[in-house]
């Protein structure tokens, strides 16, 4: 209680001066404890025209006592999708409330990204970056969910049931990619996404409809022809897996990153096997620099619904596949691609599993995956000349992540971030299910 009269009165102080827009001004953060990736120094930063600094400039407009608060850099989502404009103010709130300040979607539509463009971004907002359109194959996914939201009304009712360069981009020859890819560029992209799913199948998926949607991807000798025409825009590629054969097609083709953990497609009826990577696919990855983001908090939901093929999903596919990863040196990347939630929850699931200790995880998410989200910025560090966005907590994370829970002040660009109680008291994971 005490904690939460300090931060009221000071916002009072304040009077919005830092909150919200305006240019921010010159302050002072003293007696927190300040992380560095691997531990905690105690001290005093400044906040000089958004940008972190050790050393006191020769005006300041404010100061800020943390009462030995763990200040940490803001948390980072490296995979999800922002699919309802008309919930982005829930999205924002959510996530800021989190300490999430950092987004990557893998994958959207320029329909719906127009509608919330300008709610993105802002010194109030979350950073938001977007492969935009996707690359996948004839009634591939994610086709299915491109349905869903036409039912729904929330995507054109009369978009043709393909739908191509509407809300994905299917191809099934390097032509197709050639004619669509100027097509994505028009989208001003941050990276390029396509997918893989059980592609040594391909060629038998789309002869069986049962395979539509969730069971094909595109056709994975394209891969290369696509990548080739990314690096040469400056562009990543980063490849959907489902299981070790599109895991090993993407290296083979030269993909930048892999955005699932190779066993997210398992369920009741599939082979062990076909999910399971080899110590040489981890340090092929490993190799070729190709960072793997984790998104298994689908094991959760199979832990409610199928208990006894969550035990094999968890302990002879994500714990053994994670594992071979991180001895070979891949850089692990924290997202969830669960739609209405963020990375708290992926952190929690990552954490049950006995292989990271929490410290690792907290350096994972905030600093590389922060960093891979936006890396030509500066930012996932507490450092001199790094933005000035960090979050204060009663109590350790790196000590343990339940106390991510205890954030008392979120400051962004050297500005302290104004977030709804509802959003902070919501009672679900479900970012649109604030408390009344």
């Amino acid at each position: 209680m005490r904690r939460v009269l300090i931060v009221f009165v000071t916002a009072l102080l304040w009077n919005g001066i830092v909150v919200g827009g305006g240019s921010p001004k010159p302050s002072a953060f003293k007696n927190g404890r300040w992380w560095n990736g691997y531990g905690y120094k105690e001290g005093t930063r400044y906040a000089v025209g958004g940008v972190l600094s050790s050393k006191r400039p020769a005006h300041l407009d404010h100061i800020l006592d943390l009462h030995g608060g763990y200040v940490i850099p803001p948390l980072a989502e490296g995979h999800n999708h922002w699919l309802e404009p008309s919930k982005i103010n829930d999205y924002n709130a959510c996530y800021l409330a989190d300490g999430v300040y950092y987004i990557r979607d893998m994958g959207n539509v320029p329909f719906l990204v127009d509608q919330f463009r300008d709610k993105v971004n802002l010194p109030t907002s979350v950073d938001w970056t977007s492969a935009m359109t996707p690359f996948t194959g004839p009634g591939a996914h994610p086709v299915e969910i491109i349905d869903q939201f036409v039912q729904f009304g929330i995507l054109p009712k009369d978009w043709k049931p393909d739908y191509d360069a509407q809300g994905e981009f299917v191809v099934t020859s390097e032509q197709d990619i050639d004619e669509r890819f100027p097509l994505l560029l028009q989208q001003h992209p941050s990276y390029v996404k396509a997918f893989l799913l059980y592609s040594d199948q391909y060629e038998q998926s789309l002869k069986d409809p049962t395979k539509r949607g969730n069971g094909r991807g595109m056709n994975p000798r394209l891969l290369p022809h696509l990548v080739k025409l990314a690096h040469a825009a400056s562009l990543r590629v980063m490849v959907h897996v489902y299981d070790t054969a599109d895991f090993r097609n993407a290296i083979a083709a030269g993909a930048d990153e892999i955005v699932h953990l190779p066993g997210t497609g398992y369920q009741a009826g599939n082979s062990v096997e076909n999910f399971q990577i080899s110590a040489a696919d981890a340090e092929a990855a490993a190799k070729a620099h190709i960072p793997v983001t984790t998104t298994i908090s689908w094991l959760d939901e199979m832990k409610g619904e199928d208990p006894s093929h969550y035990k094999i999903a968890r302990d002879q596919i994500v714990i053994p596949n994670l594992k071979l990863l991180n001895t070979a040196g891949v850089k692990l990347l924290i997202g969830s691609d669960k739609f209405r939630r963020n990375t708290v929850p992926e952190l929690k699931v990552l954490r049950s599993l006995g292989i990271f200790s929490d410290a690792e995880l907290l350096r994972m998410d905030t600093e590389s995956t922060a960093q891979a989200t936006f890396p030509a910025r500066k930012i996932g560090k507490l450092q001199d000349g790094y933005e000035a966005n960090f979050l204060a907590l009663d109590r350790d994370p790196s000590a343990n992540l339940e106390n991510l829970s205890s954030i008392f002040l979120r400051i962004k660009q050297g500005r302290e971030v104004f977030v709804p109680g509802s959003a902070i008291s919501r009672p679900s994971a479900d970012c649109t299910q604030a408390a009344p």
